[in-house]
């Protein structure tokens, strides 16, 4: 199958992706011909070259920027955090650092969820590395209620951007400390002014939605480029299945 993607932008992961198995008999192709196959196959590096065209680096967008309130000035905790590991410092958990972060929007409120990772003192206990450090799943650290659109779309691409930063930048550390919980440093991460980022954040929007948009159009372009070309090939589900089953190994 490799003379199908010659001279056209490489496949995914060793060509074709590792999709839930479709059966043929459930879908509703047209008899495509090779001709038409190219003619997604150039659609699919179009939206690529769109896709890669696109600047989605937050901090071009902001600009120089005043400082303006921190996390721990704008929101609530959550139910239960206080008994969650993200309140927890190094003197109970060994090597304790903020891993991951999430942001989404849960009307009314606006949620931020962390993992932590933690060197445990029974690591056979647990899923590990091979530094026998394991990593929590996703609990809510923080929650905000009454803030503009504005100031959602601020924390909603601030907040991510910050903590994969950490090390000092806008005041935020991943670092637990004796003294200082994950939360902790949370609360002390530093928002940009709202007023000197506004006009940037709404063109940081538009050039990420965009980019969503493209994805979308990858990804369904892709897909079929792969059911077109079992069909040329006159795969049968169980072939279509082995395929499928080893690339995604």
């Amino acid at each position: 199958m490799e003379f199908i993607y010659r001279g056209i932008a490489p496949p995914k992961r060793g060509g074709f992706r590792a999709y839930k198995p479709i059966l043929l008999s459930e879908l509703e192709l047209p008899d495509y011909t090779v001709p038409e196959l190219g003619e997604k196959s150039e659609a699919l590096i179009a939206y690529r070259e769109q896709k890669n065209a696109l600047n989605l680096s937050l901090p071009d967008y902001l600009g120089n920027y005043a400082d303006g309130p921190t996390l721990g000035e704008l929101y609530q905790p959550p139910a239960g955090v206080a008994d969650s590991i993200l309140t927890d410092t190094t003197e109970k958990r060994e090597k304790l650092k903020l891993e991951d972060i999430t942001v989404a929007d849960e009307s009314p409120k606006l949620v931020v969820r962390a993992t932590a990772r933690y060197k445990p003192e029974n690591p056979e206990a647990f899923e590990t590395d091979r530094w026998e450090y394991t990593e929590t799943e996703p609990m809510p650290a923080m929650e905000f209620v009454g803030l503009s659109d504005a100031e959602r779309g601020l924390i909603r691409a601030f907040v991510p951007h910050a903590v994969s930063e950490g090390e000092g930048f806008a005041g935020f550390r991943k670092n637990s400390t004796p003294n200082n919980s994950l939360v902790d440093r949370l609360e002390a991460l530093t928002l940009p002014a709202l007023a000197d980022v506004e006009d940037g954040l709404e063109r940081y929007r538009q050039a990420t939605e965009r980019a969503a948009e493209l994805d979308e159009k990858i990804e369904k372009t892709d897909e079929l480029i792969d059911q077109i070309v079992y069909r040329l090939y006159g795969l049968t589900d169980e072939e279509i299945e082995i395929v499928e089953e080893t690339v995604g190994e």
